[in-house]
Parts: structure tokens; C-alpha cells; sequence
């Protein structure tokens, strides 16, 4: 049966406990920051490089003795609600970053998006993402890194961090790339692009969408967005009408990411105009492909659909030859709902000088 509260979850509506799955005994400390100040005590900052492997806590009045080596590219690493310095991305990413010589910046923000408290989590992105811009723009000014090297993965909710840190950073140090991770879409549907991850937040922003339907954006918000197995459903995850299913959906954007640094297939999808153009079957796999993930192309631009192998490796390289058009036994939703949902969605972004490429 189709529960009222999965459709209310649907369609963006946050209730306090929208990402628990149960209530803990103990009342969770949940607050929203209202001091801008940065440095913050709620938000501290690690360095990790390929001989600091435990992570060093970065103070912005001794950045020169933190150990940033000449000319290193950054990887900031950014965890979502509910998560910390070692969980999701980086218990998946910094390992594998850090050994191929990257130095890595996680953000631990804990305090300020503990669960059940997941409006106030959405409320205390901005400052999060304010401090983080104060960083980076230092590291910048102290020439600890360059400006072309700035670089921040980001998942679920911290993907949307990563926007409001591209708008506090100043004009003249801008953020070279975006990588978002199944953006959050709770409390951030319909909101202005100001108030969410979009594409004006760096100068290139690339998305992997494997959430759609409950806790990451439909909508494309990049430009180059890649919808993997349609976006809907990830395999081998479990029941299709559990919320903890659509966990694991939302964890697994992170794997892909993580495979795609080091697979020799590669993830890559062709390109289609629209998401319901997609869903009709409209467009036929061509020539006109891009690789997801680590390797993407800078100049990528538009939708792009791909299917995975089963279990991992999940990477299938340019085989699209059993790409899936189907809704169905891939959701519990029922269909006539989906198609209005997916419907009104039929917008075209507000990157308009880029022909209507994130039209969803």
C-alpha cells in the first residue's frame, strides 16, 4: 500500500523525523546556529595528505604549519545530515584521494546536522558553508593552494553546502568544480537557487542522481547531471518499499564515485534532452557520451542516463544495449502518481544559456 507518509516525503515535505526510523529515548540537542562568526566551535576542519593519515585539525592563525606541500590539487570532502568527518563521503574517498597524492580537507560539522534534526541541519547549511568559503579564501590568499585546484565533493545535504560555499567565496577566487553526490532534496525542493545547490556555484558542477524519487533531486541542478539506473532504484539493495532501501539508493552514489577514481571500464552515459523524453523512450543510445564520476570531462553539458552491473564493480563502460526505459517493479510508487509528479517537473532550469540542458 502506498503510505501517505512516503508520498509527503516524496514531494519534499520535512517532518521532524524524516530521516529517522525511530525515536530515541533521549531528546537530541537540536539548535540552529545564529552567529555567523567563523572560525566556529560547531565546525572544524581536518587535513589529511598521503604521510597525515589520521588527519590534522586545521586553526585558521596557523594554516602555513598545517603541512600543505607546493602545488598539491584539494579535494574538500563534504558528509551529509547525520554524518561526520569519517562517514559518507569520506570513509569511501579520502583514502583513495590521499594515496594518489591529493591533499583532502573533511569538514566535520556533527553538532549541526545530528539526527532527527534535520530542519535544523538545513538551516545551519549556509553557515557551514560561509566557514568553509572563509577557509578556502585564506588557504587562496596564503598561497597554500591555488584557486584552479579547489575542488569539493559533496554528498547529500553537504552538497548543498558546497553551493552556499561557492556563493560566500569572493569574485576573484572562484570554486573551479562541484562534484555533488545525490543532492538532498528535503526542504529544498522548489527553492530558489540561492537557497540550493545550482550551477552558477562553481565554475563547472557535475551531479550523480541515484535518488530521484526520495531523498535526492530530481531536478537537474548542474551542468552535466547523470541519472544511474533512471535515478529510481539502485540494485541490490533490498525492498522497494522500505525507507532504508532508499538509504542504501542514496549511499550508492558515493560508491560509484569512489569506483569511478580507479575502474578501468568506466561509468558512461548518453545524452537525452529532458527526463520524461528519457522515460518515453525517445532517445536511443549514440555517439553522444560522457564519462561520469572522477574523469569527467569539464566541458560536459546536459542529462546523461546510465545502468550499472549488479553487484560491484558495478561499472559496464559504453555497453547501453540493455538500458531500461521501465518504471515499473522499480518503485512502489503507483504509476499514475509518478507520471504527474515526473510531469511537473517538466521545467526548464534557470541555466538557460546553456539550451535548456537542465530541463528535467
Amino acid at each position: 500500500m502506498f503510505h501517505v507518509w512516503k508520498l509527503l516525503i516524496l514531494i519534499g515535505i520535512s517532518c521532524r523525523t524524516l530521516y529517522a526510523v525511530y525515536e530515541d529515548e533521549e531528546e537530541p540537542n537540536c539548535f540552529t546556529l545564529t552567529d555567523e562568526t567563523c572560525p566556529n566551535e560547531n565546525i572544524t576542519f581536518w587535513f589529511y595528505t598521503n604521510t597525515i593519515l589520521e588527519g590534522r585539525q586545521l586553526w585558521m592563525h596557523n594554516l602555513s604549519d598545517a603541512g600543505f606541500l607546493p602545488r598539491k590539487p584539494l579535494k574538500v570532502l563534504l558528509h551529509g545530515f547525520h554524518g561526520n568527518r569519517d562517514k559518507l563521503p569520506n570513509n569511501k574517498l579520502r583514502l583513495l584521494l590521499t594515496s594518489q597524492n591529493y591533499h583532502v580537507i573533511s569538514p566535520d560539522f556533527r553538532n549541526l546536522s545530528v539526527e532527527p534534526c534535520y530542519s535544523q541541519a538545513v538551516d545551519n547549511a549556509k553557515y557551514v558553508g560561509r566557514c568553509l568559503a572563509h577557509l578556502l579564501t585564506q588557504l587562496v590568499q596564503d598561497r597554500l593552494i591555488f584557486e584552479e585546484d579547489l575542488h569539493l565533493i559533496a554528498f547529500g545535504l553537504g552538497a548543498h553546502i558546497a553551493g552556499f560555499a561557492g556563493n560566500f567565496m569572493p569574485e576573484n577566487i572562484p570554486l573551479q568544480r562541484i562534484t555533488a553526490l545525490n543532492p538532498a532534496k528535503p526542504l529544498f525542493l522548489g527553492t530558489d537557487n540561492a537557497d540550493k545547490l545550482d550551477s552558477s556555484d562553481a565554475k563547472f558542477v557535475d551531479v550523480i542522481h541515484t535518488d530521484v524519487l526520495m531523498l535526492g533531486l530530481l531536478n537537474a541542478v548542474g551542468h552535466v547531471d547523470f541519472y544511474v539506473n533512471m535515478g529510481i532504484s539502485q540494485p541490490n539493495c533490498g525492498d522497494i518499499s522500505t525507507i532504508t532501501t532508499h538509504y542504501c539508493y542514496h549511499n550508492r552514489a558515493v560508491a560509484y564515485y569512489a569506483e569511478s577514481i580507479t575502474t578501468p571500464k568506466g561509468f558512461f552515459g548518453y545524452r537525452c534532452p529532458t527526463y520524461r523524453s528519457f522515460l518515453d523512450g525517445l532517445c536511443k543510445p549514440s555517439n553522444d557520451v560522457e564519462q561520469m564520476g572522477f574523469y569527467v570531462r569539464l566541458g560536459a553539458r546536459g542529462l546523461y542516463f546510465l545502468e550499472t552491473d549488479y553487484f560491484a564493480p558495478y561499472a559496464m563502460g559504453r555497453n547501453h544495449m540493455n538500458l531500461s526505459h521501465e518504471i515499473k517493479n522499480r518503485t512502489y510508487i503507483p504509476p499514475d502518481f509518478l507520471d504527474g509528479f515526473l510531469d511537473e517537473k517538466n521545467q526548464t532550469s534557470s541555466d538557460t544559456d546553456t539550451e535548456g540542458i537542465n530541463s528535467i
